[in-house]
């Protein structure tokens, strides 16, 4: 490696797209003018139904970057990322939702991220709707592998902060040398591949965060949270976390997630009696004579 080459290593983003006509040439714009060389961008078009590809096709002529294309049946965010994945050639890779799009700055200040900590599983930055609320109200830093494995089993009913330390993925970027332990994702996901990589990547390093907004995060009714199917309920719990869990056990991570419901009235009456001693202060004299007046 040449000494350009290791302060100024190739940049790859991965962009993938459905349906998203409206929001992917913005999205496509935010990656050809950023301040930062060298960098390729791969596009991956999930079989789209609107005009997406003829605007693709027609924004990457004459592009200022190298660009590789890709337009493929529909087979879910997982199997797109996937497909991108093996095109990538830079050392450090960023992924963009055709829907989000970035400050000029993100790759240059990410780098730089990268450069000064280069023992990360994850780097991440501030994301911000349009009306100026921040994605993520304090944006994580830490080894959190480290303390998931400490507490083994974790319900997501009590941590979720604490298995959710990262922004979507318009605001994360990786080192592909950890990527190339977690790829190729699972093709269940057929969106929120970002939950699973996100949830394993901390295995080989911690999470680094640069503290500023460096891009922008579009709030509409087809984020796939939003999307009945893919709620919490219905996606989430029911696919995300069994395939997190197995992943766990093929490579031998005693750490599991589950959920079972918080009872909020029982833990609240275990506190009050536990923790703050009311229990004892208020009926101790009855339990030492039952038949005390006040």
């Amino acid at each position: 490696m040449t000494e350009e080459s290791k302060n100024h290593p190739l940049v790859s983003v991965i962009l993938t797209s459905y349906n998203y006509e409206t929001f992917i040439q913005e999205a496509i714009d935010s990656v050809f003018n950023q301040t930062y060389r060298p960098m390729e961008l791969i596009i991956v078009d999930d079989g789209s139904t609107d005009s997406s590809a003829e605007v693709i096709q027609e924004k990457v002529t004459d592009a200022p970057i190298p660009v590789t294309t890709i337009f493929q049946k529909n087979g879910g965010q997982a199997n797109a990322w996937n497909n991108a994945y093996k095109k990538v050639n830079g050392e450090i890779v960023c992924f963009l939702d055709s829907d989000d799009y970035w400050k000029r700055i993100k790759v240059e200040r990410m780098v730089t991220l990268v450069l000064d900590e280069p023992d990360g599983g994850i780097y991440q930055h501030q994301l911000e709707n349009e009306a100026g609320e921040k994605k993520q109200r304090i944006l994580n830093s830490g080894d959190y592998f480290k303390t998931w494995l400490e507490k083994g089993r974790l319900n997501l009913a009590i941590y979720q902060g604490l298995i959710s330390p990262c922004v979507p993925s318009s605001g994360l970027v990786f080192r592909k040398e950890v990527l190339d332990q977690v790829f190729p994702i699972p093709e269940i996901l057929k969106t929120c591949p970002d939950a699973f990589l996100t949830r394993t990547a901390p295995v080989f390093g911690p999470i680094h965060a640069y503290s500023g907004t460096l891009g922008y995060w579009r709030e509409h009714g087809q984020n796939a949270g939003k999307q009945e199917t893919y709620g919490y309920h219905e996606f989430w719990i029911p696919v995300i976390m069994p395939t997190l869990n197995e992943w766990y056990r093929e490579n031998d991570i005693p750490i599991e997630f589950y959920y079972k419901k918080r009872n909020l009235v029982k833990e609240g009456m275990r506190h009050w009696v536990m923790d703050t001693g009311q229990f004892w202060k208020y009926f101790k004299p009855y339990l030492i004579n039952p038949f005390r007046r006040k």
